[in-house]
């Protein structure tokens, strides 16, 4: 028998035959579930901290608010409708500020999943903050239309067949 051919008979031949036609086994990947959601915990617990300001902001928000810059303005000797446009004007700076961060939000949050599907808990979250958003916006214009031209009609009574 040539040496070539006991070679095969060795204990650990089928060892060195399988490691030259098996390949290896895939890496891991760098991250586990546990991983990700600390990550997008993180995510969120950044924007949280990033968005307090713009939900203290509105929210006590309302026509009240509108009306006493306008006194202010008066008792200094300012122009009051221009203490209020300037206030409503930097309230949609806000409001422009605070929907750019939420769809950087959704970015950090599709980074951070590495291409697997949103948890609901985080997408949850991320409606959330749109609505809070939403809220902020209405409260704004619904201030802004009360303070100018006085209450809005009266919401819907329930006895709507609808």
């Amino acid at each position: 028998m040539s040496r070539t051919a006991r070679r095969g008979l060795a204990p650990d031949a089928a060892g060195r035959a399988l490691a030259h036609t098996v390949r290896p086994p895939r890496t891991r990947l760098p991250w586990s579930p546990a991983a990700l959601e600390a990550e997008l915990h993180t995510v969120l617990a950044a924007y949280e901290e990033r968005a307090a300001v713009w939900r203290e902001a509105f929210e006590d928000l309302d026509d009240d608010v509108l009306a006493e810059a306008a006194v202010e303005a008066r008792a200094f000797g300012a122009d009051p409708a221009a203490a209020v446009d300037g206030l409503v004007r930097g309230l949609l700076g806000q409001l422009a500020d605070w929907q750019q961060a939420i769809g950087e939000l959704g970015c950090a949050l599709t980074t951070a999943i590495h291409g697997r599907p949103l948890p609901d808990w985080a997408a949850d979250a991320g409606r959330t903050e749109d609505v809070r958003w939403r809220r902020a916006r209405a409260a704004l214009l619904e201030a802004v239309a009360r303070h100018h031209h006085g209450h809005l009609p009266a919401e819907a009574c329930g006895d709507r067949p609808w």
